[in-house]
């Protein structure tokens, strides 16, 4: 939503294709910046989702834009909060209005995590959010790759989910 951002985007895209005349999806993928909320939308969809290689592959990306790992994790743990809170409230019969108002955030995030804990148990984001606190801690009080920290993080919350999908079996 940076105007500026995206005029300079598409500055890009136009010297890059003018020999084509056609922008190509593929430019547009290798050339334009996402924002750091735009790729955390997208981490969390690969948590989520328990898509490890995925997942990695996205933190790596922000580190690679020059993203703070402490920044990265504050910025997870805000999203999977919301998550949290989103699926409580509604489950206690909260409309998207009321969750906006209650949250005090904007209505379109209520709506995307709306859409988002419709596939997920509560159990499952509240273990996401538990292992993310555990990664701030470790940031904070330890010289551990931050990297390090979320693949160990990303093969607990995947085994854990296997283990518990083998013990409902």
């Amino acid at each position: 939503a940076d105007y500026s951002l995206m005029v300079q985007a598409v500055r890009k895209l136009e010297l890059y294709s003018y020999q084509g005349k056609q922008i190509e999806l593929s430019a547009v993928q290798g050339l334009v910046v996402q924002s750091l909320d735009q790729n955390v939308f997208d981490l969390v969809t690969a948590v989520l989702k328990r898509d490890y290689r995925l997942a990695l592959h996205r933190y790596q990306d922000l580190i690679n834009s020059e993203e703070q790992p402490l920044r990265i994790n504050a910025v997870l743990v805000s999203q999977f909060r919301l998550l949290i809170q989103v699926k409580v409230l509604k489950d206690r019969g909260l409309s998207q209005g009321s969750l906006a108002g209650t949250l005090k955030v904007h209505p379109y995030r209520v709506k995307l995590a709306l859409q988002t804990v419709r596939a997920f148990k509560l159990a499952d984001l509240e273990q996401a959010y538990l292992g993310l606190v555990k990664i701030e801690k470790g940031l904070k009080t330890s010289s551990r790759d931050p990297q390090l920290l979320f693949e160990l993080f990303m093969l607990q919350y995947v085994q854990a989910t296997q283990h518990q999908s083998r013990r409902r079996a």
